[in-house]
């Protein structure tokens, strides 16, 4: 009983939860914020198992012809997120259909290889004929090909390094010898 209310969690939600969509779904039909719901999980374990049976059986909007699409969407120099706005899912899904479908993880590499491949065009056609936007291209290439193309300079530190243990400022006047 926090700040004075009773909770209004009944072990019966347990079996009640499944019959929802969202945990949204749910708390509206209970009339209590999805918050609550959110604080049931965590002090309820028997809840909590409750409710991941509930998103373990969703219907997932994946298809497995989203693999041709993938590409062939990328292969015009697009996003990832662009695509998912193309299909009417959140860009989270796709990197969720990434983790469970192998073959749909494969298909997205492939196409973000595309994907750089056709702003890598681009700037080869900017070079030849000194027409177009040279930022917006490396703009595109640092977003679609960040490991290849990005103005962080690595270094590399090699060989027997010892602690600094006294930093000295000496001043030398012009004509004066050093020694």
């Amino acid at each position: 009983m926090a700040g004075g209310m009773p909770s209004r969690y009944r072990p019966a939600y347990c079996e009640t939860v499944k019959d929802f969509r969202t945990l949204a779904a749910f708390a509206r039909h209970l009339g209590v914020v999805v918050q609550t719901v959110y604080g049931w999980i965590h002090k309820h374990p028997e809840f909590a198992e409750a409710v991941k049976a509930m998103t373990r059986s969703l219907p997932t909007l994946y298809r497995p012809d989203y693999c041709d699409a993938v590409v062939d969407f990328l292969k015009d120099g697009h996003s990832l997120a662009a695509f998912a706005g193309t299909i009417d899912v959140r860009p989270k899904s796709i990197y969720d259909w990434m983790a469970r479908h192998p073959e749909f993880d494969d298909a997205v590499k492939r196409a973000q290889a595309k994907s750089a491949l056709w702003w890598e065009l681009r700037i080869l056609d900017l070079a030849r004929n000194n027409q177009g936007n040279a930022r917006a291209v490396i703009f595109g290439l640092k977003n679609r090909a960040a490991e290849h193309w990005r103005d962080r300079v690595e270094t590399e530190v090699s060989g027997k390094t010892e602690q600094i243990t006294r930093i000295v400022r000496v001043i030398v006047r012009p004509g004066e010898a050093e020694g």
